[in-house]
């Protein structure tokens, strides 16, 4: 603890009473392992990704809009963070549910958290600023993959054990040779996937707060050890200036038409903690933790993230913040600001919508397009500023055209 530390209540802000994001601050987790099942040793020296190598593993999911004891069946990115205890050290794989992300440039993520702040509406419940919301989204057209995405069934998976895993960001792989590669990881949930309705979502808000925590502890009781099958996309290092959309771009998806999915392992969940605090959310996952043969990439969202999260994980497990901006002395090599500027120049197939309408069009069925277009009305309709709204209109136009008139007739 240092001579600035300062405490700061879970959940709220002591001065206004309104509900604040402590980052992940709702979750839960158990322990299993992994099991590497196929050979990636050409593309990485890592210990833990060679063949039939076993380790113990850790996972933490959380939310990432809701604070200390929320409801978990809000719409939202969950957090899948996977600790690897490996023969070089822990390797912490901190990602998402999510392959994107609304942001490429951390410079503006203060204004996202500003954004997407709560404010009390009766009881536990809590509501967004919808107006604000949205002209920020309007202002960062490169979140308009996240948002399809987020509007989408994802959104509220039916449990931890139905949703995917992502790294999310491109991180290094280096092999015996010293070659190096980009990867993007994949945890591909052997359960499928599967969503809650409006309405089941709905339900559960109001009865029930850790549904997801005690679905995964039931499971794993009874013998439904839940799994994912860990595979990666590697594009060699040499390919990454000339490729038609920006590798380190984190609102992007790298086609598997061009970098296909390579099975890795598989990750089991087996055991419940004995003790949830000491265990799970004690565990500090840091995207700064990396072993022999990976490491990160020039993403700017990375890179803040590895600076950012060792004193993140401290505010949300003590409840302190510390000064200054390198809180953990085991960081490893940053990159510096021309190669992270040279990293995030546009590539010549750059479009901040087309990922986002081939979602729509190519990926989503009938009916899941339908869910979307009640969705995205549901969160259109209370926006105060007739103006405002018919400019959120116009951005889902940009995605799909179909998807806003059909957005349009309903609000």
């Amino acid at each position: 603890m240092t001579a600035a530390a300062t405490r700061v209540p879970r959940g709220l802000d002591a001065g206004a009473g309104v509900a604040v994001r402590i980052r992940h601050s709702e979750g839960g987790g158990a322990r299993g392992h992994f099991l590497t099942t196929h050979d990636v040793s050409r593309f990485t020296r890592a210990s833990v990704f060679q063949p039939a190598v076993r380790v113990d593993t850790l996972v933490r999911f959380s939310s990432t809009l809701g604070f200390h004891s929320s409801p978990d069946a809000w719409r939202d990115i969950r957090g899948f963070a996977v600790k690897f205890f490996t023969d070089d050290g822990d390797y912490d794989l901190v990602g998402n549910n999510s392959p994107v992300f609304f942001l490429n440039d951390d410079r503006a993520f203060a204004q996202l958290v500003v954004a997407q702040k709560l404010y009390p509406a009766g009881g536990r419940h809590a509501r967004f600023d919808l107006d604000r919301l949205w002209e920020f989204w309007l202002r960062h057209p490169e979140s308009a993959h996240q948002v399809t995405w987020l509007m989408g069934d994802r959104g509220i998976p039916l449990s931890w054990r139905h949703q995917d895993g992502f790294g999310t960001h491109t991180f290094r792989w280096e092999n015996g040779d010293g070659e190096r590669f980009w990867v993007k990881y994949h945890l591909r949930s052997v359960q499928g996937t599967a969503h809650l309705t409006h309405d089941e979502a709905r339900a559960l808000d109001i009865a029930e707060v850790d549904h997801y925590r005690h679905d995964l502890r039931d499971a794993i009781e009874r013998g439904d050890e839940p799994r994912w099958r860990l595979a990666v996309q590697v594009m060699p290092d040499a390919a990454a200036d000339d490729y038609r959309i920006n590798p380190f771009d984190i609102t992007k998806v790298w086609p598997t038409a061009d970098f296909p999915l390579l099975p890795v392992g598989t990750l089991v969940l087996d055991r419940n903690p004995d003790d949830e605090t000491a265990e799970i959310e004690q565990a500090a996952f840091s995207p700064a933790r990396f072993v022999p043969g990976i490491g990160p990439s020039p993403d700017r969202m990375l890179q803040a993230r590895i600076v950012g999260y060792p004193t993140f994980h401290r505010h949300r497990i003590t409840g302190l913040t510390t000064g200054g901006r390198r809180a953990d002395d085991s960081l490893p090599a940053l990159y510096d600001e021309a190669a992270l500027q040279r990293a995030a120049r546009r590539h010549r197939d750059h479009d901040d919508f087309a990922q986002a309408g081939a979602l729509v069009r190519d990926v989503l069925d009938g009916a899941a397009r339908a869910r979307l277009v009640s969705t995205v009305a549901e969160h259109v309709a209370p926006i105060r500023d007739e103006q405002l709204q018919a400019r959120v209109i116009d951005y889902f136009r940009r995605i799909d055209g179909e998807l806003a008139d059909a957005v349009g007739d309903l609000v």
